[in-house]
């Protein structure tokens, strides 16, 4: 997975978005291949992605306690604010590296082949799936404003 600092202007994946708006497909489009037309996908047309979780083996990141909540408002995300699913998977860097050589590995692996995105004040995040396992396997603490927007999201 690629390494983007959290907060930084997303551009992963604009290619397959509409133009300018790095969104997938919204009402009355047709969304291409790995792309959802579903509400997590329209709701955010016209505001500007930022990244979040976005980490990666060789890169230090913040990390602290998940407040009472994130994990589980996270792991519901993984399917109602799904989008950009990709042919391939990714698997989690520290995971992988850890049951390197064992047989079956690959199966016992964290892994997660999209995004999800999470409407704040006047900014959407977008994160890969695997933010969840991040934060709870981890300790991984995401941004603040990021951290509130998923609880208020949830609740």
């Amino acid at each position: 997975m690629t390494y983007y600092a959290d907060l930084t202007p997303y551009t992963y994946d604009t290619d397959r978005s509409s133009p300018g708006t790095g969104q997938t497909a919204g009402p009355g489009e047709t969304a291409g291949p790995g792309e959802t037309d579903g509400p997590a996908s329209r709701a955010f047309r016209g505001l500007p992605q930022v990244n979040v979780g976005w980490l990666a083996r060789v890169r230090p990141y913040a990390k602290g306690d998940a407040p009472p909540g994130l994990v589980d408002a996270l792991k519901g995300m993984r399917h109602t604010h799904r989008v950009e699913q990709t042919r391939g998977y990714h698997f989690c860097p520290w995971c992988a590296a850890r049951l390197l050589g064992l047989v079956g590995a690959r199966d016992n692996c964290p892994r997660g082949s999209a995004e999800i995105r999470v409407i704040g004040e006047g900014v959407v995040y977008a994160a890969p799936e695997l933010i969840t396992h991040y934060v709870e396997a981890h300790g991984y603490a995401p941004p603040a404003e990021f951290v509130r927007a998923v609880l208020a999201s949830s609740g």
